[in-house]
């Protein structure tokens, strides 16, 4: 097993690493986890020639050690937790933020634009990459900042630092950029379309996260996954 394991990535050694811990939490023996990592390491290694994450072959570590944690009342076993919005897939996180932020933004100006005839609403340009923009930098603060809280690490650091204002720096340059289109191609669609854009929006996210089990970027806590490991 050890060989295997010093040939492993620096992702796919911290997946075992993650799931060590959590096979280690539900109380698993020393014994049961050498027999569960000696199971998978040849999977993972042969995958990883192919340039194929752990994850992708197992699933999540929360999903993957699921199929271990003891049966609880009424004969369900812990599988049941793979239900719970755990997938950290990058682009799925950025989409699922970007579309809260559009949904908000859109909704807010859709009826601000209903109520009030002198309210100043945004092109549809403008409400979607800056919601693009604003997705990805939640991204980036979950990835460098709530993340490494929830694993106990330290994230006060000039290279985090640096990021994030980049980040931030994109976020208003792309906002500032698109107020300077002309209104014939950043044009404003009437309250209720605009409304309706953010209702869609919002209505899409919830799908997506239904279907995917997406992990908000918001998540400041480990999940609900991790806690019953």
């Amino acid at each position: 097993m050890e060989n295997y394991i010093e040939h492993l990535t620096a992702k796919n050694s911290e997946y075992i690493h993650v799931v060590t811990r959590k096979l280690v939490k539900i109380g698993k023996s020393d014994d049961e986890i050498k027999a569960i990592l000696s199971d998978i390491l040849p999977k993972i290694v042969e995958a990883q020639d192919q340039r194929v994450l752990a994850k992708d072959i197992l699933g999540t570590p929360s999903e993957f050690t699921a199929q271990y944690a003891p049966a609880v009342a009424g004969g369900k076993s812990g599988k049941t937790g793979t239900s719970q919005n755990d997938n950290e897939t990058p682009v799925l996180m950025w989409l699922d933020s970007s579309l809260l932020m559009l949904g908000i933004l859109a909704l807010m100006n859709g009826l601000m634009a209903v109520f009030s005839k002198n309210a100043k609403t945004y092109g549809l340009i403008t409400l979607v990459t800056m919601s693009l923009a604003a997705g990805f930098v939640m991204y980036l603060m979950f990835r460098l900042i709530y993340k490494p809280q929830s694993e106990g690490k330290k994230t006060a650091s000039l290279k985090t630092f640096g990021t994030l204002t980049l980040g931030f720096l994109g976020w208003i340059t792309i906002f500032s950029l698109t107020m300077l289109l002309p209104k014939e191609i950043n044009f404003s669609p009437v309250g209720y379309v605009t409304a309706a854009i953010g209702a869609l929006a919002l209505g899409s996210r919830y799908l997506l996260k239904r279907k995917y089990h997406i992990k908000s970027t918001l998540a400041t806590q480990p999940s609900q996954n991790s806690k019953k490991a």
